[in-house]
């Protein structure tokens, strides 16, 4: 799967890196706020529940409108729990004092009759490929509304991660690492059966790719689904699992379900293919270790995993938001104007997932570009001016209908 960090890591090299200013690494703030969304309502939580919500944790008084967004899922061997998980909740607060955005989601459930059924690994299957839906509709909730409401949440379209507790975990590692063209013939139906390789669980038009994974005692059903230009992946695992293996086995030792293999293969195999990914790995405790070492353990090595890859990508975001350097509209529809305070000599734009797909030679301080042919969508503007120096900007293409 193509990195939406892989752009960023692209205009990085032009910029010598700052500090993030005390944040991203330790706890910078001590309040906090939720507040409880519908992220899409294609699908109930319960006959008494409406869609799938989630509660969006920021630090009360932070006024940072450009930071990374991290999404939650809690466990429950995909037939339980909600977005109420002390631990996930734990996880969210904890991170957003930090100064992130953080959010834990609902997500569609099966029966927990479904354990014992005779196609019980089908309909686990089935499940977390749907949970798979239900979080990409979670991330583009967040995209669609940094450009049709003004990035209400202060977050960086750029910088969002997805990960969980065991159930959440497994659901996070498959939607960062599986592309549609990784999927093998036995399981395309699953994902045939939840819309496609996007789902279909609402807000689409907005990317559902992420920056990385974070997993606290997950797993993937095959180390093939990893490519080498997988996004990151941080992974919390005891050895002594017997729910989720830290190698591969049979999740709750049942040979009715399928096999996953857990973070000690998903850490060799990263490894092994050069993708930037780190593992802690305890050495007893089963399955909750991650959790019941959630604050002494798990939370600073997986704060201290991100904080290189955001602390990069927020000091290239904060030349993007440069004065000097005017665009509009934003978003735009056929053409979009820019303004420099010195000679433009050449612009390049990039889609999200890097590629360059409009360049432009100019001799001028004001220019129009053409972009009615490409995707709605997040795009990056490369500008570079008559001294040779690089400036940056994001705009919207919206199509509106």
């Amino acid at each position: 799967m193509k990195k939406l960090i892989l752009l960023n890591i692209i205009l990085t090299s032009q910029f010598v890196f700052g500090q993030c200013d005390e944040r991203y690494q330790d706890e910078i703030f001590s309040d906090i706020l939720k507040t409880t969304v519908e992220y899409t309502d294609v699908y109930d939580w319960s006959s008494s529940d409406t869609g799938l919500d989630m509660d969006i944790y920021q630090a009360e008084g932070d006024t940072e409108s450009n930071r990374p967004l991290l999404i939650f899922a809690h466990g429950g061997v995909y037939v339980a729990g909600n977005k109420d998980n002390p631990t996930i909740i734990s996880l969210c607060e904890s991170f957003a004092k930090r100064g992130y955005v953080t959010a834990s989601i609902q997500y569609r459930l099966t029966s927990p009759f479904s354990l014992t059924a005779p196609n019980a690994s089908e309909i686990l299957t089935q499940t977390l490929v749907n949970s798979i839906s239900d979080m990409k509709a979670a991330v583009r909730y967040f995209r669609k509304d940094y450009a049709e409401n003004d990035n209400s949440y202060g977050i960086n379209p750029n910088l969002i991660f997805v990960g969980g507790y065991s159930a959440g975990a497994i659901t996070a590692v498959h939607l960062s690492a599986v592309d549609e063209a990784d999927i093998p013939d036995g399981l395309q139906v699953f994902f045939d059966n939840a819309g496609g390789i996007e789902g279909n669980s609402g807000n689409e038009g907005y990317s559902s790719e992420v920056s990385g994974a974070i997993s606290l005692a997950g797993a993937i059903q095959s180390v093939s689904f990893f490519d080498a230009d997988d996004e990151p992946i941080v992974s919390v695992h005891a050895t002594d699992d017997n729910t989720v293996s830290y190698g591969c086995d049979y999740p709750l030792q049942n040979i009715d379900f399928s096999v996953l293999c857990g973070s000690g293969e998903i850490h060799n195999e990263l490894d092994a293919l050069g993708v930037l990914n780190d593992l802690y790995t305890l050495n007893s405790g089963g399955h909750a270790a991650p959790i019941t070492n959630i604050t002494q353990t798990s939370v600073p090595f997986i704060s201290d995993f991100l904080y290189n890859i955001v602390c990069e990508n927020v000091s290239v975001n904060n030349k993007l938001n440069s004065s000097e350097l005017k665009i509009f509209p934003n978003p735009a529809v056929d053409v979009l104007a820019i303004e420099n305070n010195t000679v433009i000599e050449k612009i390049v734009v990039f889609d999200n997932f890097g590629k360059k797909v409009i360049e432009s030679d100019i001799r001028d301080r004001q220019s129009k570009i053409l972009i009615g042919d490409l995707k709605d969508g997040l795009y990056h503007l490369q500008l570079i001016n008559q001294s040779k120096s690089v400036r940056h900007k994001r705009f919207i293409k919206n199509t509106i209908n």
